[in-house]
């Protein structure tokens, strides 16, 4: 180290002795000082640190478990070097600090702010810092804040020292009562002291002289405040009447906590009236001082104007509360909407609603107003605090509430008032409000579709009260989610009333449907057996035309009576269905070759087959399904020999590794059999059927249209039927819980697919 920087540090060193601030105890003003730094700068960590020859000593500290640190490996000498703030954002950017060992090590600094403490003289006796483990960005306002604190330290330092000096002043007057020329010098060498640091120091000083009452106070103290000499008086009750009223109370109880010696120094921050009449925050320090006996004869202290710091901690405050409105008003919004999706019941979701919104706004009441065409109407919610009047239920009807107020109320009215004892309202209005105890109301309307349902209130009954745009923007946004709540519960009802009717029409037009073709059998075989008996008996003695009637007539009734026992089976699919039990797939097809025996055995057809599984279904249902989609097959191959492949897949038994129904041998399958068609899937809990024909396929367009009933792609001529199997085929899976469909294309034949849960895995799952 060069000598002039030995010598500078020797007299800064120096400078640091004469405050005899080392090594001493806590104290709550540098406490305080701490707080306020970690507040602004937003950091888990701040310290009040005096740099010593080899060390860093905390006078306060927040957020750190040391004492003090060797100098070596703290940060604070970078703002000893500059002699100005430092602000490190990360410090593992820098090269030169991120190998320091409070970076690597604790407390794993990333985050650096440092302000210098500068004495009056210029000494640099250590620095007011803020750490962060984490890297961060500081405002300007932030910054100024920061510095504007750590002049603070300062100043209370100064404080120190003057009641320090006054003390031994005072100490050595008492012991020298009897030497006036010893008291004479100690005098005047205190004051030459004294009138030096007043003009040295920016803080106002107060030197309150307990035997007279009187208070000094600084020319820089009646500045502060803007006032004139002459306008300020020295006695001591003069000077409490210009502490704001809201804050006086607790200015004194800390000078009387102080005389109590509660506390080693008397700290305070409280507002003071300036000469225009307006108020500045300071920061009030002193110390008192006793005599021998113990009674208090001076106090000793200094102000600050501390207002532009209270500003940006008012401002980041009001930021903090904002924010918490802000996430209390989402957190609301997310109940709300997640009650709308979840159940859409409207009771529930207007209960919350009231409930929520009275603990947030923390009003007398809230309540929801449930509106008439006439402008009368009922609280259908409330939310209402002991001791106010319970109007939930009650039918409602304010005479001065016009169908020219509903109209306003249905075009976004939104009504506020803070008193209305002073509003301008009509008579009537106000006498109804105050039978409910309200005296100020914030009102907002719930619309659906644009129509007016009713009012979302908010009521204060103690006091007046100012409702500010949070909580106005909090009800309107919370009608908008009611609102919308309401419209789809009524779209919801206007569904299930359709879907409901539709059901019964259903059932309905089943049953009719049984009724109608079960009467009708007995007539149709008496026509028919008439019919065939002319054919018998008259066939040949006639003329032609009369054998091509009788033909004709016993035909139609032929078709007839099929066609009344297809529509039999599709109404009994829902009219004379069976429980479900284990079925054996295997044994059904078996049923259902042998059902087609001849027709098989007629065609030549070739039917080749997987191995079933079992499932829980219907038996009878099941044979109808394998049996029509079979027998179609058959019918529609022209004049080819029918080829006829069952099949069946399942997730499920591919992850159990058998041998039976591997998903991977279904992928093949079905692009052998159809190149086209996009390999369909069964889920984890269901099969897969297939049954694939090499028949005259059909165009991709009337895939759907053959599963609706008597829907036909043919003429009875060509190929005969009545167009019910497919559709008893498609009624028969969805009542099993599954779906069935079609891949094909003309000339290439036809693959049916068809789902089936299986019911007893899913049982199993739900066991578990």
């Amino acid at each position: 180290m060069e000598a002039g920087n030995i010598d500078t540090e020797a007299v800064r060193l120096e400078a640091l002795r004469q405050y005899q601030i080392l090594d001493t105890e806590p104290e709550e003003a540098y406490n305080n000082l701490a707080r306020l730094a970690a507040f602004i700068c937003d950091t888990p960590i701040s310290l009040v640190i005096f740099i010593d020859e080899n060390r860093l000593w905390f006078k306060a500290k927040v957020g750190l478990d040391v004492s003090e640190m060797p100098r070596s490996v703290g940060l604070s000498d970078l703002c000893q070097e500059q002699g100005q703030v430092v602000v490190i954002s990360d410090t593992l950017a820098d090269e030169k600090l991120a190998n320091n060992p409070v970076v690597t090590g604790y407390p794993y600094i990333r985050f650096y702010a440092g302000v210098p403490l500068i004495t009056p003289k210029g000494d640099i006796l250590g620095t007011l810092c803020a750490i962060d483990q984490v890297p961060r960005q500081l405002s300007q306002k932030q910054v100024e804040a920061f510095v504007g604190l750590s002049r603070l330290v300062i100043d209370q330092l100064e404080l120190r020292r003057y009641v320090a000096e006054v003390s031994q002043v005072t100490e050595k007057l008492m012991a020298h009562e009897q030497s006036a020329n010893t008291q004479s010098e100690a005098l005047r060498e205190s004051e030459e002291r004294w009138q030096l640091a007043l003009h040295g120091n920016n803080d106002g000083i107060w030197d309150w002289n307990f035997k007279t009452n009187e208070v000094f106070f600084s020319t820089r103290w009646k500045e502060m405040l803007g006032y004139k000499d002459y306008e300020v008086s020295n006695r001591w009750d003069e000077w409490t009447k210009r502490i704001h009223p809201d804050e006086r109370d607790r200015v004194l109880q800390a000078f009387q906590d102080h005389f109590a010696k509660k506390t080693p120094f008397y700290v305070c921050e409280y507002r003071v009236q300036c000469e225009d009449g307006s108020y500045k925050w300071i920061l009030d320090r002193g110390q008192a001082l006793w005599d021998a006996l113990g009674d208090i004869v001076r106090m000793v202290g200094s102000y600050t104007d501390i207002t532009d710091v209270y500003d940006e901690l008012r401002l980041r405050k009001r930021a903090d509360e904002e924010l918490k409105r802000q996430n209390l008003r989402s957190q609301l919004f997310s109940e709300i909407t997640l009650k709308i999706r979840e159940s859409l019941q409207i009771d529930e979701i207007l209960q919350t609603t009231v409930t929520e919104v009275q603990k947030l706004l923390q009003a007398d009441r809230v309540l929801i107003f449930r509106l008439e065409t006439d402008g009368s109407g009922t609280v259908v919610q409330e939310a209402v605090l002991p001791g106010w009047p319970v109007i939930l239920g009650k039918n409602i009807f304010d005479p001065c509430f016009k169908e020219e107020y509903i109209e306003r109320y249905r075009q976004g009215r939104v009504s506020a008032i803070e008193d209305i004892e002073a509003a301008h309202i009509q008579i009537c209005h106000r006498k109804f409000l105050q039978q409910f105890a309200v005296r100020a109301n914030l009102v907002v309307p719930i619309l659906v579709r644009d129509a007016i349902w009713g009012l979302l209130l908010a009521h204060q009954c103690a006091a007046p009260r100012q409702w500010n745009q949070f909580e106005t923007d909090l009800l309107q946004q919370l009608a908008n989610q009611i609102g919308i709540a309401l419209s789809q519960a009524q779209l919801l009802e206007k569904e299930t009333q359709q879907t409901q009717e539709l059901t019964r029409s259903n059932a309905e037009l089943e049953q009719f449907a049984y009724v109608a073709s079960h009467d009708l059998q007995e007539p149709l075989r008496m026509v028919t057996s008439y019919l065939q008996l002319l054919e018998r008996r008259y066939k040949n003695k006639l003329d032609a035309n009369a054998d091509q009637f009788i033909t004709y007539a016993v035909d139609g009734a032929s078709r007839m009576q099929t066609l009344i026992n297809d529509l039999l089976n599709y109404s009994r699919v829902s009219t004379r269905a069976q429980p479900f039990v284990p079925v054996d797939c295997s044994a059904v097809l078996e049923q259902v070759l042998a059902n087609l025996q001849v027709a098989i055995a007629d065609s030549r057809a070739i039917v080749t087959y997987d191995t079933l599984p079992e499932l829980i279904a219907d038996t009878t249902q099941l044979i109808q399904v394998f049996q029509n989609l079979i027998a179609n097959a058959i019918k529609f191959c022209r004049h080819q020999q029918p080829r006829i492949e069952i099949g069946v897949g399942s997730r499920g038994a591919e992850e159990q590794g058998s041998n039976q129904f591997k998903i991977q041998n279904l992928k093949f399958k079905i692009k052998e059999l159809l190149p086209n068609a996009q390999c369909p899937m069964p889920n984890q809990n269901e099969y897969l059927f297939w049954v694939r024909d090499n028949g005259i396929g059909l165009e991709s367009q009337y895939a759907e249209r053959i599963f609706i009933i008597f829907q036909r792609l043919h003429g009875r001529d060509k190929y005969p039927g009545t167009g019910i199997g497919l559709a008893i085929c498609k009624k028969i899976i969805e009542r099993h819980g599954g779906r069935i469909w079609v891949e094909s294309k003309p000339g290439q034949g036809s693959t049916f697919y068809f789902t089936i849960p299986d019911r007893a895995k899913l049982n199993r799952q739900n066991v578990n």
